[in-house]
């Protein structure tokens, strides 16, 4: 169990969450999650050990193990084989496509009919 501080607005002080499916079991990481916790555990090792200090990265006080570890370690859409934005666009499309499917047929098995929709007009 995770414990979080809410929200300003929120009427508990604080959150209680599940944490993820990997946590504490490692095993349970995708390839490509496994590759980015290696180059990430690989530069911090390898080029930061012994490193004090801050210095100013990308307009902050950051400590200067933290910017080595940023500099040396590849980063963007699809350096470790993860998908690229437009690749996971796409994925949650089809899955929202076979949702619409499953709850269309759930209407018709209960003797409904599937409400028709008109196309909205352009809002700029």
């Amino acid at each position: 169990m995770q414990v979080y501080l809410s929200v300003p607005w929120a009427k508990k002080p604080v959150t209680f969450r599940n944490p993820p499916a990997w946590a504490m079991n490692v095993e349970n990481l995708s390839v490509h999650q496994l590759q980015a916790a290696y180059a990430l555990a690989k530069a911090a090792y390898e080029y930061a050990w012994g490193q004090t200090g801050k210095v100013k990265y990308k307009g902050r006080s950051m400590p200067i193990s933290a910017v080595i570890v940023a500099q040396a370690v590849p980063h963007g859409p699809g350096v470790h084989g993860g998908k690229s934005a437009a690749e996971r666009r796409e994925l949650r499309h089809a899955m929202a496509e076979a949702s619409i499917a499953y709850l269309e047929s759930l209407i018709r098995t209960k003797g409904g009919t599937v409400p028709t929709l008109s196309r909205p007009a352009v809002v700029t």
